[in-house]
């Protein structure tokens, strides 16, 4: 029992940070779960997954009322982000995943000093292609990762040029319809503890909607800065762990 309430109050903090920045899945909660409560590796890393369904169904809830989500780009992105997200959850039968953890840290690492020291935003880009291979990519490493994709969706979405708050919103989005394909195969590969989930879930529906609400209402510019300073701890703990910690 005493564990469970620990579980609802990491998910609230994991809510919290999913509806403000847009991710779901195990980007915050893998970690938390393998420090704080010893859960063997792939139950960390699937676990948070059907949590994300919830989550992102409140904190989609809240930017669809702003209009804040684009929902071209997400047809757009679905076509290739769900088969290269069931591929990858299936390949985490074969792949370590260390290697391509720590490079994705890199990659997060660049964008936060882009966001935080940058100004400018690019004009949107709108060739199908670039889309459809981002979306590949992503969905790709969210299943290898079980992350949902969000906290590799926002930043892609920044490079092709949308704006910060629509990027989350579109994330949020993408993040929820994604999940699903990772959720089937980590299920049927036995990486999931329900307990777990259910934990989790519990205070992710407030943290969520409390996080939605906070960036909806944030200055543009302020946002900005604290999602690039967001990634930056974020993609320094990141490394940390899978280089001495994971």
């Amino acid at each position: 029992m005493l564990n469970l309430i620990y579980l609802v109050i990491a998910g609230i903090f994991i809510g919290l940070l999913g509806g403000m920045f847009g991710f779901g899945g195990s980007s915050i909660s893998t970690p938390i779960l393998r420090i704080f409560f010893l859960t063997p590796p792939f139950l960390a890393l699937a676990s948070p997954l059907p949590m994300t369904l919830v989550s992102s169904s409140i904190a989609l809830k809240r930017y669809q009322d702003e209009k804040l989500v684009d929902w071209k780009m997400v047809e757009k992105m679905l076509l290739v982000v769900l088969p290269g997200s069931f591929i990858g959850a299936y390949a985490t039968k074969y792949i370590s995943g260390k290697i391509l953890m720590l490079l994705t840290a890199a990659f997060l690492l660049y964008i936060a000093v882009r966001l935080m020291f940058s100004e400018k935003r690019r004009k949107m880009e709108k060739r199908v292609w670039v889309i459809l291979l981002a979306g590949f990519v992503i969905g790709l490493l969210s299943g290898l990762l079980a992350n949902g994709g969000g906290i590799l969706m926002v930043p892609i979405l920044l490079i092709l040029g949308m704006s910060i708050k629509k990027a989350i919103g579109t994330s949020v989005a993408m993040v929820l319809f994604a999940a699903i394909p990772s959720i089937l195969v980590h299920w049927y590969l036995g990486h999931i503890d329900w307990l777990i989930t259910l934990g989790l879930t519990i205070g992710a529906i407030p943290g969520a909607y409390l996080g939605a609400w906070i960036t909806v209402n944030a200055d543009k510019k302020k946002l900005r800065r604290i999602y690039g300073l967001f990634l930056l701890l974020f993609s320094i703990y990141f490394a940390i762990f899978e280089l001495f910690g994971g």
